[in-house]
C-alpha cells in the first residue's frame, strides 16, 4: 500500500473571475479534487483553461522581490505582454478582446484576480485585467485593497491538461506529426495553404504524445495507479513501442490475450482513458495539476464510479485534481467516499469502498446559463450532484408515469370497443 499524503499540502489558491467567455461572476477556490459541473457552454472548460493558463503566466513571470506594501512597485510591459500573449496562445484567440464576454456592453473589460497562500507565508493576491483597448493591464483586486505581485508558489509542480478530444489526437498523433513536419518546410516558392491554428493546451498535450517517453523519470506510486486503472477499467494495457517514423506506437493488450490491437480499433472507453494512463505512468507526479474534461466519457456508469474512486486515489497521493463533469454516477460515487471520510473520522471500519475523502479536500462548483458559478455544498443526503439532476430525473418520471396512464387508458378503449 503507497503512502496516503495530505492533500492539503498544496498552497490554497482562490481564483475571481467576472466577464470572461460564458462566465460572468465566478469565485472559486481550488481544493485537492475540484469539480466543475452544469449545463454545456456555460464555461465549465473556460474556466479549466484559465487555471491552465495562470500556471504557463507564473512559469513565465520574472519574479518580483519586493515587499507587500512597496511603494515603488511595479510591474514590467514585458509581463504583462507575457500575460496577454499567454491567454492569446491557450484560448487562440488574436486579442484578449475576443475573451470579453460582452465585447460590445459597456462593461467592456474582463478581470481575473488570483490570491495564494500557504502557511505560514502571507497571502499573496495578484490581478488583471483585459480592457476593450485590447490590452492586459493591472486591475483591481477583491481580495485585497492593494494590488499585488506574482509569487511563483504556483509553479512549484507542473500542471497536466487531457482535453476532450485527447482520444482523436492519440489515436491520429503520427499522422499530425508528420503532416505539420512536412508544411514547416517551404517547397520552391509555391505559397503553402495557410495552417489552422490550436489552441496552447491542445498544442501542449500533441507535444506530451508526440514526445513521450514513459522511462525518462518513472514515479513508483504514479505507476501503480496507472496500473490499477488498467486493471479495475480497462481490463487490459497501454502499450508503448517506438516506430519506425519516430513517434511512439500505442496500442491495447486485453487481460489474457497475446495479440496486441491498436487503439483505432479499441472500443471508445480504450481510446479516451489511454491517455489518462500514460500521463499517470509517465508525466505526472505527486504535487502536480492534473486537469481533465470529461473523465467519464463513454464510460458505462459502473466504469464511471470507478473512475470516481480513481480520482480519489490520485487526490491520496497528493496529486491535485480538476475535471470538468456531467456524470451523475461519479458525483454519486464522490458523495459516498465524503460518507465514508465521515465514518472514519468517528472511528467506523467501512469495508464498502477502498480509500475515502475528506468533505474540506472536494469543492464542486455549479456553472450556470446566466454565467454565474456557485460552490455546491456536501450534505449527507444529496452529497454534491446539483438540484437540476434530480429535476431531470423527476421530469423523466412523470413523463414516463403519464405515458404509462395513457397506454393503459388506450388499452381501456380498446377493450370497451371490442365488446
Amino acid at each position: 500500500m503507497s503512502e496516503v499524503k495530505d492533500p492539503q499540502q498544496h498552497p490554497k489558491v482562490e481564483i475571481a473571475v467576472e466577464n470572461f467567455g460564458p462566465i460572468t461572476e465566478a469565485n472559486v477556490d481550488l481544493r485537492p479534487l475540484t469539480m466543475f459541473v452544469g449545463p454545456s457552454n456555460t464555461g465549465k472548460t473556460c474556466f479549466a483553461t484559465i487555471v491552465y493558463t495562470l500556471h504557463d503566466i507564473f512559469h513565465e513571470f520574472a519574479y518580483l522581490a519586493k515587499q507587500k506594501h512597496s511603494p515603488d512597485f511595479n510591474i514590467s510591459e514585458a509581463e504583462l505582454e507575457t500575460t496577454e500573449a499567454a491567454f492569446k496562445r491557450t484560448f487562440d484567440v488574436a486579442s484578449v478582446l475576443d475573451l470579453i464576454r460582452l465585447p460590445n456592453s459597456t462593461y467592456g473589460h474582463f478581470e481575473i484576480s488570483i490570491k495564494v497562500s500557504k502557511a505560514p507565508q502571507k497571502d499573496l493576491p495578484f490581478s488583471f485585467r483585459g480592457e476593450s483597448s485590447e490590452r492586459i493591464s493591472l486591475g483591481r483586486n477583491p481580495f485585497a485593497e492593494l494590488t499585488l505581485y506574482p509569487r511563483p508558489q504556483l509553479d512549484s509542480e507542473r500542471c497536466y491538461y487531457l482535453p476532450a478530444t485527447r482520444s482523436g489526437i492519440l489515436q491520429s498523433h503520427r499522422i499530425i506529426a508528420s503532416s505539420l513536419v512536412k508544411h514547416a518546410t517551404r517547397v520552391r516558392s509555391e505559397q503553402l495553404p495557410e495552417i489552422p491554428t490550436l489552441s496552447g493546451l491542445i498544442a501542449d498535450f500533441m507535444q506530451e504524445i508526440i514526445l513521450y517517453d514513459e522511462q525518462k523519470n518513472p514515479n513508483a506510486e504514479m505507476k501503480h495507479l496507472a496500473e490499477m486503472l488498467e486493471t479495475e477499467v480497462l481490463d487490459g494495457q497501454i502499450r508503448l513501442k517506438p516506430s519506425s517514423s519516430g513517434y511512439p506506437d500505442f496500442s491495447y493488450l486485453p487481460q489474457g490475450m497475446k495479440e496486441e490491437i491498436r487503439l483505432s480499433q479499441t472500443s471508445s472507453m480504450i481510446s479516451e482513458l489511454a491517455p489518462l494512463v500514460l500521463y499517470l505512468r509517465g508525466l505526472v507526479r505527486p504535487g502536480d495539476t492534473l486537469i481533465i474534461e470529461e473523465p467519464e466519457a463513454h464510460l458505462h456508469p459502473g466504469a464511471q464510479a470507478d473512475m470516481a474512486v480513481i480520482l480519489a486515489r490520485l487526490v491520496r497521493a497528493g496529486v491535485k485534481v480538476i475535471v470538468t463533469t456531467h456524470s451523475e454516477w461519479m458525483l454519486q460515487e464522490i458523495g459516498n467516499l465524503i460518507r465514508v471520510g465521515e465514518l472514519e473520522e468517528v472511528g467506523e471500519e467501512v469495508s464498502d469502498l477502498p480509500i475515502s475523502l475528506k468533505k474540506e479536500d472536494v469543492g464542486v462548483w455549479h456553472f450556470q446559463k446566466n454565467g454565474k458559478v456557485e460552490e455546491i455544498p456536501y450534505n449527507r443526503i444529496d452529497g454534491v450532484e446539483p438540484m437540476e439532476y434530480l429535476d431531470v430525473a423527476e421530469d423523466l418520471y412523470n413523463r414516463s408515469a403519464r405515458l404509462q396512464n395513457r397506454l393503459e387508458e388506450t388499452k381501456g378503449d380498446n377493450e370497451r370497443e371490442s365488446e
